[in-house]
């Protein structure tokens, strides 16, 4: 019998979409669904205390944090690798990983908690898009202008370069912080390219028919 993964969250999460992203490249059978009540929900908080998405289960195993979930997922099923085997491309591979992670990701949900409060906060608005431009500025100085983030294959740092620049366009179109993208030209270059993977446009696909 065939092993299907259960991915609890939604599609329009960036750390859920990226698992999807990677169990998609690994082609990994899964099912993504949220219970009632969502992440509070008495089924996920019986496997996850802190009731957090994405949670997972394959098999026996239950795990939550995304990085967590995609290093074992790798892991685990060794076909179309994510993480290359060489000690240098790996660790950077986890740098991009970990610069949209920190300095963009971060950032965005910051912005978009004040892009859905009634009362926004200008300052804290300005303030973190000075922040989220210096972590853009950092990531289009590593990562590869196309057709993958980094070297010549589908890799980790795909999965987070996607799911952060899907999640910087919404945030963009909630509320007014200008074109951030308009001169990471390498960034630019790279979303051109990558969006036209199956993948990819299957990923947004789902989030778009999610969010009518």
């Amino acid at each position: 019998m065939k092993n299907i993964i259960t991915i609890y969250g939604t599609i329009t999460s960036p750390y859920v979409n990226r698992v999807v992203l990677a169990c998609r490249k690994k082609k990994l059978e899964f099912n993504l669904w949220l219970p009632e009540g969502g992440s509070k929900s008495k089924e996920i908080l019986s496997i996850n205390p802190l009731g957090k998405i994405p949670t997972i289960r394959d098999g026996k195993t239950v795990l939550f944090e995304s990085g967590v979930i995609l290093e074992y997922l790798d892991a685990k099923y060794t076909k179309h690798k994510l993480i290359s085997k060489n000690i240098n491309k790996a660790a950077k591979t986890r740098l991009i990983c970990a610069m949209w992670e920190n300095y963009v990701l971060t950032m965005l949900i910051r912005l978009f908690v004040q892009a859905i409060n009634k009362k926004p906060d200008k300052k804290i608005i300005s303030d973190t898009i000075e922040k989220l431009d210096t972590g853009l500025e950092a990531i289009e100085n590593f990562i590869n202008p196309g057709p993958y983030a980094f070297g010549e294959s589908f890799t980790l740092a795909d999965c987070y370069s996607i799911s952060g620049i899907i999640f910087l366009n919404r945030v963009s179109g909630m509320i007014d912080c200008g074109n951030l993208l308009k001169k990471k030209k390498n960034i630019k270059k790279y979303w051109s390219q990558i969006a036209k993977e199956p993948i990819v446009h299957e990923t947004i696909k789902d989030i778009k028919n999610f969010q009518r």
